[in-house]
């Protein structure tokens, strides 16, 4: 170990101006670590805010930049997710080929989380970031959460706070506090320069599509479906619609605090709506047609689905319509795997008579989250 270089991980939680990676850089800073994403698309969907201001400011300094994911899979699919929405969001960037790509792994949210880790990483290399690294907590590394030498050449970066032994022969970057630079910011000693020697952007943004995501299933709680979170919603009202709980929710979805859920954020969700129909805006629908499609009226829908202006809704919303009724017209969310002949075989009809009731062009043509008139 015959370097210890300085270098700090930054999140929304530090600043991201010149000034700020100046500072860091006058106390002996090489390096910097940006967190990009957290969780996976099809689920939180989180994006560091201040990532791109940090990264550019950064560089801008001269510190080597490299990025991370904190991650939130619970199982190799979803890992493997995961991985392609660190990569997109990576390439969205500018961030190219040369780049340190961490995976931050210290929630164990998967039985075998060395084999979800393992496919985290090697889904990064398959993308074309082929310089990998691994955080975790000695605890993980030495209580036999995570083997250290079980993941090819991935840097291994150790977090142990007032300890002299990292219990791991092959750390290759210790984070040794949260404030040793008196700057409210994690610190590290990198020991073989893969996090602070190097110039930057000698290679090109990976040009490798990025896969769809996969269906999941979530170990423990399956994912049935995803749900879009609306003005006014709680977890645990979301949870309720759908006969769960919020604790369920919040492991899925990787939310460290449940109070904390915004408008349009796409969850993950498991078990299915509990006697309350759904029903997504198609073209030329308006308020008072769903209304009368239902059985219900224009003020309870707006009352339940908490709408200021009745008269703008959009293509794609999402409607509460209420307890379904009998000998109403019912809606039917399309999943992922789905064709319209299982579809109709579901509710004992036709897919002739469920084109010609939608409007169906092309029968084979149907997609995730649309909703279909049964």
């Amino acid at each position: 170990m015959a370097l210890r270089n300085l270098f700090i991980d930054v999140s929304s939680h530090q600043e991201d101006s010149v000034a700020y990676f100046q500072l860091a850089k006058a106390k002996g800073v090489m390096g910097v670590v940006v967190k990009l994403t957290e969780g996976s698309e099809d689920g939180s969907a989180y994006v560091n805010p201040r990532a791109a201001a940090q990264i550019r400011n950064a560089a801008a300094v001269g510190l080597r930049v490299s990025c991370y994911h904190f991650a939130r899979y619970t199982s190799n699919t979803d890992a493997q997710n995961e991985a392609r929405f660190f990569v997109k969001i990576a390439k969205q960037y500018g961030m190219t080929s040369d780049t340190r790509m961490v995976d931050d792994a210290e929630v164990h949210s998967v039985a075998d989380y060395n084999s979800a880790t393992a496919a985290f990483l090697n889904e990064v290399k398959a993308l074309g970031y082929t310089n990998v690294g691994l955080y975790s907590m000695k605890s993980f590394f030495t209580g036999g959460i995570l083997n250290s030498h079980g993941f090819g050449d991935a840097k291994i970066w150790d977090a142990g706070y007032g300890i002299t032994d990292l219990g791991i022969d092959n750390a290759a970057a210790w984070q040794w506090t949260d404030n040793g630079l008196g700057m409210n910011v994690d610190t590290s000693y990198d020991f073989d320069g893969a996090f602070t020697v190097g110039s930057l952007n000698l290679g090109t943004v990976p040009s490798t599509p990025i896969p769809a995501p996969n269906p999941v299933e979530h170990v423990g709680h399956p994912a049935t479906g995803t749900y879009t979170v609306q003005s006014g919603d709680t977890l645990s009202g979301i949870a309720a619609k759908f006969g769960t709980t919020y604790q369920i929710l919040s492991a899925i979805n990787g939310i460290g605090d449940p109070n904390q859920i915004w408008p349009g954020q796409v969850l993950k969700v498991t078990g299915t709506v509990s006697q309350e129909s759904t029903y997504y805006v198609q073209a030329g629908d308006t308020l008072s047609s769903i209304a009368t499609k239902f059985g219900t009226t224009v003020s309870n829908l707006v009352s339940i689905n908490h709408i200021s202006n009745p008269n703008v809704i959009y293509v794609g919303q999402k409607i509460y319509v209420g307890e379904a009724k009998q000998g109403q017209s019912n809606a039917y969310t399309v999943q992922s795997g789905d064709t319209l002949s299982a579809i109709a075989s579901k509710f004992g009809t036709t897919w002739q008579a469920l084109a010609q009731k939608n409007g169906l062009a092309n029968p084979n043509v149907i997609y995730v989250g649309q909703t279909l008139t049964i």
